[in-house]
């Protein structure tokens, strides 16, 4: 039989690790993964027969850990790399996600019978040998260096990183593993690190964008690690190819320089205009969702369906519709405008800002869930008295009574009397469609009482009365009460999504408005 030198080689490097026969499935995850914590009772509860295989816990917060996982990936020829944790070896393969190993779940015991091919493994698959549980904790120890030669050796000039991470961010986890192991190689590296959640992180990042002529985007580049001259995002940038970059980094360590003033009040501002634009967009769908709120349609379309029930002419179901709007604007308006004054003297406490700020994020959350509960329970019962986020009964009654009392009113005061029930009506309804206004007046405030303020109220009323008129205008041109109220009860569901996803738009702004202590 001939023997390839190739062959003799892999032969070798098998060895260390068919010398262990006892199955085994690694585990590399932090020290307060849930996924992992998961992953372990679960195991601890299947696999328990004495041919099982063990697992084998690897924390990458100890670095000859992560070490270990990088030279698997390498050895193995994993192409694509996991971007976070946890991540596993199963036999000769690497599963780099939660659900891509829970596929593989019911063929564990035979997938991991199978020899790990890589010499990496040996110090795993020598811990198992001895393990007396199903679950067992390694921290691998530092072995004799073996001295890898380099084509080039690294530059005397003191190499320097930058890393642009966030918070909570999974990638970002792993990109410090790396950066770590970095370190080690290179104990002079100096790393700065910015967060992009923060001022000075915006302000770092649009000057990487200017130094290097890139355009800026809304993408978010975490992590991302610069040096002078390029930069990697998207991927894992990885130590040994770090450190090539650092050999032949050629240009200026553009984040050396102190931020200056005007850096970050120039990324204020374009915080605040991106902000007024993400602002406006929410007023406009906040005050036209709240129009068709089942809260303020069904009153809208009781109030025609009555009319046309009583065969009052086109003429006077246009002068009760447009009277009712008027009087919901002028109301609504005022009420807003009420409500400003009290919230902008609030905001004028610096030290209750923040709390208004977090209060009104966490009610959005609240009613988004809310709006989501509603939807589900409406496609479910087909009952919209089953919603929590809607008016009572005794309330729907005492306006449907409004309502009857202003038609018995005669020609002459039909117009002025539809103007004030649209006022008592929208204060009878406000308890309902004020979830989504009185976020969206904080929101407004974020500048103060100015000018524009008064623009984005008026924007939100004359939205919120829109759909209104719009139901006139069709009773008037001959559509019926019946066909209204038909259209509304086909698109409650549609509508509470609508109103869950404005709220949860909401509850953000009202974290960026926090964040960035505007």
């Amino acid at each position: 039989m001939k023997v390839t030198i190739r062959s003799f080689v892999l032969l070798l490097a098998l060895l260390p690790v068919a010398a262990f026969s006892r199955p085994w499935v690694a585990l590399f995850g932090s020290n307060d993964c849930l996924d992992c914590a998961k992953i372990k009772h679960a195991w601890t509860s299947e696999f328990t027969g004495e041919s099982d295989p063990v697992l084998v816990f690897l924390p990458i917060e100890h670095n000859r850990n992560y070490a270990t996982l990088s030279r698997l990936e390498d050895e193995l020829q994993v192409t694509d790399k996991g971007a976070s944790f946890p991540i596993f070896v199963v036999g000769n393969k690497m599963y780099t996600s939660v659900p891509s190993f829970q596929a593989a779940w019911n063929d564990l015991r035979t997938l991991a019978a199978l020899p790990c091919p890589a010499p990496s493994a040996a110090p795993i698959a020598e811990a198992v040998e001895t393990a007396t549980s199903p679950l067992i904790t390694l921290l691998i120890q530092k072995r004799k260096p073996v001295p890898e030669p380099t084509a080039e050796p690294v530059p005397a000039t003191v190499p320097r990183l930058l890393f642009f991470e966030q918070p909570a961010c999974a990638k970002c986890s792993r990109q410090n593993k790396e950066l770590e192991l970095l370190h080690e190689k290179l104990p002079d590296l100096q790393l700065a690190r910015y967060d992009v959640t923060t001022l000075d992180g915006r302000a770092m990042l649009t000057r990487f964008h200017n130094a290097n002529k890139v355009p800026v985007t809304d993408k978010n580049l975490a992590p991302m690690v610069c040096w002078p001259g390029g930069w990697i995002t998207g991927r894992l940038a990885e130590a040994s190819e770090l450190e090539d970059a650092l050999r032949h980094a050629d240009g200026e360590a553009f984040w050396l320089a102190e931020l200056t003033d005007a850096e970050r009040e120039a990324e204020r501002q374009r915080s605040r205009s991106f902000l007024e634009h993400v602002i406006l967009t929410s007023v406009i769908s906040g005050g036209l969702a709240d129009g068709i709120n089942p809260c303020a349609f069904a009153t809208s379309i009781f109030l025609i369906s009555y009319l046309l029930f009583l065969k009052k002419r086109p003429r006077d179901i246009a002068l009760v519709g447009f009277g009712f709007c008027t009087g919901v604007f002028i109301a609504y308006f005022c009420f807003g405008l009420g409500i400003s004054f009290l919230l902008n003297f609030l905001q004028g406490q610096t030290w209750l800002k923040p709390t208004l700020y977090s209060l009104f994020a966490l009610l959005s959350a609240i009613f988004a869930v809310g709006s989501l509960v509603d939807a589900f329970r409406f496609k479910k019962t087909g009952k919209s008295s089953d919603m929590m986020l809607g008016l009572s009964s005794g309330t729907h009654r005492g306006i449907h009574e409004k309502i009857r009392t202003l038609a018995d009113r005669s020609a002459l005061l039909l117009f002025p009397a539809s103007i004030v029930l649209g006022a008592v009506v929208s204060s009878m309804e406000l308890a309902c469609t004020g979830q989504v206004y009185a976020p969206l007046l904080a929101a407004m405030l974020a500048q103060g009482m100015t000018p524009h303020f008064l623009f984005l109220l008026l924007v939100y009323n004359l939205c919120f009365i829109l759909p209104l008129a719009v139901i006139t205008v069709l009773a008037c041109r001959g559509v019926g009460a019946q066909a209204l109220a038909n259209w509304a009860k086909e698109h409650v569901f549609a509508t509470k999504l609508l109103m869950a996803a404005i709220f949860a738009i909401i509850a953000a702004v009202m974290v960026v408005l926090l964040i960035l202590r505007v």
